[in-house]
């Protein structure tokens, strides 16, 4: 399992998110909930822990700041940590996350996922 599905990360990819995409504005976060947020996303393979996680993200309402782009960067980075690439366009990859938030299946997401990552080239 990757070390992304900490709560101080989450905070870290939420700021990022929120500096570039809302002002650097930050809204508080209830810790109960974000805590709920990664425990959620403990187990399963990394495609099921990235989907789970951005799903409990967005679906909990865990950041009032750049939520949906707070999910898709976390969506990344598991995925990333895990050594593994996602090959799709933006424009899809933004959709799922704009699905997720209106309370799609994460399992739909970690089946999308699995079929379309990719090990990530060496650096």
């Amino acid at each position: 399992m990757s070390d992304l599905t900490g709560a101080a990360d989450l905070r870290f990819i939420n700021g990022v998110a929120s500096r570039r995409f809302a002002g650097g504005e930050l809204a508080a976060v209830d810790e109960g909930i974000l805590a709920a947020a990664v425990a959620a996303a403990a187990g399963g393979t990394p495609f099921v822990r990235a989907a789970t996680l951005a799903a409990a993200l967005l679906q909990r309402h865990v950041f009032a700041t750049a939520p949906l782009q707070t999910a898709l960067l976390t969506l990344h980075c598991a995925l990333a940590l895990e050594g593994l690439s996602l090959l799709a366009p933006q424009g899809v990859v933004a959709g799922m996350i704009r699905e997720l938030a209106a309370g799609g299946d994460a399992a739909t997401v970690a089946g999308w996922l699995e079929d379309r990552a990719v090990p990530a080239a060496a650096g």
